[in-house]
């Protein structure tokens, strides 16, 4: 099994597959995206149209109009650009925020697909990776009335800074798996002192910098992540700092990037924005939790169905794991003071960490699937699968009702 999903690229090759079932799936998205972007637009008070506002303020001749305003600019420049070349600005929010959302479905469509193995046909692929970008948490009407409110969800449609994200943490993570699967090819050769070469580096370097412009919240959960799962095989191979330089190397532009960011969001760099406080209570510990298992049920399920020796292998599967349990302590140890006490951003972590869950582990249940179906299964097995399943089916039900809730109701949550 190739878990590198770059080097599957090549392997497996590029003729398949993005067909007619593919591109069905991205007209779909991109006139479900259009429709609600453009209501989100005119709803005032809301992040959509907040961010909208403060993209059609900055000013190219003076720099300091958007150094001083955010600490992640990249959907405003874009939106700024278009808006500056004659688009309205309501539609250059909508262009920017549709192509964050069909990218996202484009990356989670090569993701499943290699993460799979290439053994299930085009469109399944195509529908799964549909799911898998319009899905939500377990709508729950004595808990999540209005499905995210509350809870929370992989997907969130009236943000626009998290739909950049979510398409740039698509790109980051493949890149890593790759730069650490590399080595370990490498090790597997006999090689000694190993090191990758730096355009690799670069590029792992600039992509983590790239999804800190869009939103600190994906890095928020990987930093941790990454650390964690790197010290342990730091541990196992001592010998080869020279790799494991390299990867600190490529982080750390990153982690200084994460740091300032933090020093605005909390009022350091810009005053009277926010504060932050740092406390677990009993309250805070459940309702992480609880969150967490709502918007991931389903993949959290598939992991349990799909356990076998030698499943952390996958090193997608273990970042996904670790990226979940940091946003969790984060979630329920980190709250805002001041003007943005009780918005919730610091459970936005957990929303990125849902979503990369539910990619990767559609591709694991389905290369596990298709293997058990073909050598036999027992009993506990397809229980599992079962459940899976169900779940999966009561995710779907609730990502198309938030939908619907969305197109009908006069909020954007």
């Amino acid at each position: 099994m190739i878990y590198d999903p770059i080097r599957a690229s090549r392997e497996l090759g590029l003729k398949r597959r993005f067909d007619w079932s593919g591109f069905a799936a991205l007209a779909v998205l991109a006139v479900l995206s259009v429709v609600l972007f453009y209501k989100e637009s005119f709803v005032q008070f809301v992040d959509f149209n907040v961010h909208m506002n403060i993209a059609g303020e900055f000013d190219f001749a003076d720099p300091h109009s958007i150094t001083s305003r955010l600490a992640y600019p990249m959907w405003h420049i874009l939106v700024s650009i278009l808006f500056q070349l004659g688009l309205p600005l309501n539609w250059a929010a909508v262009a920017v925020s549709t192509v964050c959302k069909l990218v996202t479905y484009v990356l989670a469509w090569w993701i499943i697909d290699m993460f799979s193995a290439r053994q299930v046909k085009s469109w399944l692929v195509s529908v799964l990776a549909f799911a898998a970008v319009i899905t939500t948490g377990l709508w729950i009407r004595s808990v999540s009335y209005y499905v995210y409110n509350g809870v929370g969800s992989p997907n969130v449609w009236h943000n626009p800074t998290q739909l950049a994200v979510s398409a740039a943490m698509l790109m980051v993570i493949p890149w890593l798996l790759h730069c650490w699967y590399e080595f370990e090819r490498m090790l597997s050769e006999g090689k000694t002192n190993v090191m990758l070469p730096w355009w690799k580096i670069i590029v792992l370097a600039v992509l983590c910098m790239g999804s800190l412009a869009c939103k600190p919240t994906f890095m928020q959960a990987l930093l941790p992540a990454a650390f964690v799962m790197y010290l342990v095989e730091l541990i196992r191979h001592k010998t080869e700092w020279r790799y494991f330089g390299q990867i600190v190397l490529a982080f750390v532009p990153a982690a200084g990037y994460f740091l300032l960011q933090y020093l605005y969001y909390t009022g350091v760099v810009v005053e009277f924005t926010s504060g932050v406080e740092f406390g677990v209570t009993a309250r805070s510990a459940w309702l992480a939790v609880r969150n967490t298992l709502m918007m991931s049920a389903c993949p959290l399920a598939a992991l349990v169905a799909c356990w076998r020796k030698g499943m952390f292998k996958d090193r997608a599967v273990v970042l996904g794991v670790l990226m979940t349990i940091f946003s969790v302590l984060e979630a329920m140890a980190f709250r805002e003071t001041g003007m943005r006490e009780g918005h919730g951003n610091f459970n936005w972590a957990a929303y990125s960490s849902a979503f990369f869950m539910w990619v990767t582990m559609t591709g694991v249940f389905l290369r596990s699937f298709i293997s058990d179906v073909k050598n036999g299964m027992c009993l506990t097995r397809k229980a599992g699968y079962a459940v899976t399943l169900a779940l999966f089916a009561w995710h779907m039900v609730s990502g198309v009702y938030y939908i619907y809730h969305l197109l009908t109701h006069p909020s954007a949550f």
